[in-house]
């Protein structure tokens, strides 16, 4: 009859090999296909204009989405749940039509537009976003698609 001390020794020994044989299957998942990653296609910025990032924005498609080169924000609200900026330049309607060509070209889809009203709405990389200007300022808000 084995005594105590090596019968615990034996439990533990067998505990460990049931966890470094646990880990070795983790280890041997296979990684996911090159189908089911986000495509890392080069986005096309176009050359007056630059990502959210580079205005500090930590939220929101912060890469993807791009604003004039020259905007001058005077407000922002950069949450999880809600991006917002006021540009106070460029004037509403040159932002418009900045928007109108980055838009399409970083991915994103414009669904409804008015130039004479200066709006737009789009969607794009799990968020959905609209722009409104006027004589005075321009704004974008960006939300999480629900």
């Amino acid at each position: 009859m084995l005594g105590r001390a090596p019968v615990v020794a034996l439990v533990l020994v067998g505990l460990v090999l049931v966890v470094l044989s646990g880990c070795a299957a983790a280890g041997s998942v296979p990684a996911p296909s090159e189908s089911s990653t986000p495509s890392a296609a080069p986005l096309r910025i176009p050359a007056d204009g630059v990502p959210l990032t580079s205005f500090g924005f930590t939220n929101g498609p912060v890469r993807e989405f791009s604003l004039p080169r020259t905007g001058t924000l005077k407000a922002v609200v950069d949450q999880p749940d809600n991006v917002t900026m006021v540009l106070t330049s460029p004037t509403a309607p040159e932002a418009y039509a900045y928007l109108q060509r980055a838009l399409p070209a970083t991915g994103f889809t414009v669904t409804a537009e008015n130039a004479s009203t200066t709006t737009m709405t789009f969607t794009g990389y799990g968020w959905q976003g609209s722009f409104t200007g006027n004589p005075r300022a321009a704004a974008v808000l960006l939300r999480p698609v629900p």
